[in-house]
């Protein structure tokens, strides 16, 4: 099926109502999203989130359930307790993916993985996602279990995380792209990323004024985390890119970023950056 370019993740952090939930799902739809991964399980957020998916045929939806229990702490009761909040809770008849977090190994856990295999045999779970800030065990990922790569990506990921990715697709792996505005590019605004060398460094340092990030917060008509969104949205690794939104005008804005073009030169901009961060590393750690 096709995936929307953008999913809504959905945290019960966020601490709406279940009519703010269902409103907000509305929004997505409307603004061509049908990719959304459940993060969490209170009451108002599976509520609201039934409500919004019984409007639609279940067939043009994607829906994604994040496991929030670390690999040691998987096990069968809680892939019961998660099938229980999907069949009964959502009304679905059967999700489209599990995402778990990295097991760190070359199978899952013995139980949780059996009741696993049961349920895709049987069609209730059309695929398995790792989350993973690291690579996966190879053994894994050629299981035929699992089918989707969630990582992180964003405009200062380094060639770990570029390779991470590429070589999941190799594998015929959908990747998922997480933390597309990472946190130490939310605070540019407080401090800076790079704290700029002294006069007499900047003398003999050649990228002393190549590969800041002031771009992210001058760029006429886009906000940074826009700039980070659509950079994203251009790596043709990923098959979706995640997002989270807690009201309707937050989704209709990211959505929008789907349809525009980066302005002429911030791709450039980009990749100084990332060249004038990875030199600096580079010498510090030659120091």
């Amino acid at each position: 099926m096709t995936v929307s370019a953008i999913t809504l993740r959905l945290s019960d952090q966020s601490r709406l109502r279940a009519s703010e939930w269902r409103a907000l799902i509305y929004t997505a739809i409307e603004n061509g999203i049908n990719s959304f991964q459940i993060d969490g399980a209170s009451a108002p957020l599976l509520q609201g989130a039934a409500e919004a998916f019984a409007s639609v045929e279940r067939r043009l939806l994607f829906l994604t359930w994040r496991v929030r229990e670390e690999a040691g702490q998987f096990t069968a009761a809680v892939v019961e307790t998660m099938m229980t909040s999907a069949f009964d809770d959502l009304g679905l008849d059967y999700l489209d993916l599990v995402l778990l977090n990295d097991p760190l190994g070359p199978d899952l856990p013995a139980a949780a993985g059996d009741v696993l295999r049961t349920l895709h045999q049987g069609r209730a779970i059309r695929g398995l996602g790792v989350a993973s800030r690291g690579d996966v065990d190879p053994a894994l990922t050629r299981s035929g279990l699992v089918t989707a790569l969630s990582s992180p990506f964003n405009l200062s990921s380094g060639w770990a995380e570029r390779n991470r990715v590429r070589a999941a697709v190799s594998q015929n792996l959908a990747v998922i792209g997480e933390d597309f505005w990472p946190q130490a590019l939310r605070e540019l605004g407080s401090k800076p990323l790079f704290q700029k060398p002294s006069l007499w460094r900047r003398r003999s340092d050649p990228l002393a004024d190549v590969g800041g990030y002031d771009f992210l917060t001058g760029t006429q008509g886009w906000s940074a985390e826009e700039i980070c969104l659509g950079y994203a949205l251009t790596e043709p690794s990923l098959a979706t890119v995640q997002i989270t939104a807690d009201t309707q005008a937050e989704v209709e804005r990211l959505a929008a970023v789907v349809e525009r073009d980066l302005p002429n030169g911030v791709c450039a901009q980009i990749e100084m950056a990332r060249f004038s961060a990875q030199e600096r590393e580079r010498a510090a750690s030659q120091r």
